[in-house]
C-alpha cells in the first residue's frame, strides 16, 4: 500500500531534511512512499535519527520544503 503528500502538505516526506525512501508523482506537486509505515532518517533532528513515518512531527519547526516539490 503506497502512501502519498502533496507539496502543501508540512510532513517529513516533503522536507529537505527527509532522508527516507520517496518518490516524485507526475508533475513534481506530491511525494510518496511505499507505505505509510516507512522509516527515514532525519538530518536536521541531533538525538532522533530515525522517524516512524512519512508524516512524523507535521509541526516540525526545521521543517524546509523539498526544492524538487512545486
Amino acid at each position: 500500500m503506497s502512501w502519498s503528500a502533496t507539496s502543501t502538505n508540512k510532513c517529513c516526506a516533503t522536507c529537505v531534511n527527509w532522508g527516507g525512501e520517496r518518490k516524485l508523482r507526475p508533475g513534481n506537486s506530491a511525494v510518496e512512499t511505499e507505505s505509510p509505515g516507512v522509516r527515514g532518517a532525519c538530518y536536521e533532528r541531533k538525538l532522533m535519527t530515525t522517524l516512524p513515518g512519512p508524516c512524523a512531527y507535521n509541526q516540525c519547526p526545521n521543517y524546509k520544503k523539498w526544492s524538487a516539490l512545486r
